[in-house]
């Protein structure tokens, strides 16, 4: 494939997660959904709409990866763009019908094995919300 050339391609994506909060009982989600897979230059998208399984039904979310970094966009009932970069701290704001709140991410560990074809990542990363540490999360997507 020649560079700029563009992939797009329906896929099923499967993300577990699992959020560690301080002195509570961890929060475990998986799920299985349809959407997009897409490629431009050096980049992979993944596509998908978010349903009532993940309490963000009426939302899209967007997943930019690159070998050393993952962007999260969400536009809808929730709005966010969070950046995870191994070692850096990302803040943003993210947008809900309850308000607006500042969050920021640092991650841990970034993994990602992506070709053509699909693959996955993995993420490891710390959630601070109105700068306080609300939990550590692992977030792991399939593309296949």
């Amino acid at each position: 494939m020649k560079e700029g050339t563009i992939l797009k391609k329906d896929v099923m994506i499967t993300v577990d997660s699992k959020q560690e909060h301080p002195e509570q009982e961890p929060e475990v989600m998986n799920f299985i959904t349809e959407g997009t897979y897409s490629k431009k230059d050096n980049c992979y998208c993944i596509t998908y709409d978010e349903s009532p399984v993940t309490g963000l039904d009426g939302t899209t979310t967007t997943m930019e990866i690159a070998s050393d970094s993952v962007t999260l966009i969400r536009y809808g009932n929730v709005s966010s763009l969070m950046v995870f970069e191994k070692g850096r701290k990302h803040t943003s704001e993210y947008n809900t019908e309850y308000g607006i709140f500042a969050v920021g991410v640092t991650a841990r560990k970034l993994n990602v094995e992506l070709n053509d074809h699909g693959g996955h990542f993995d993420i490891e990363y710390v959630l601070e919300v109105n700068n306080q540490v609300t939990s550590f999360t692992t977030l792991n997507v399939k593309v296949q």
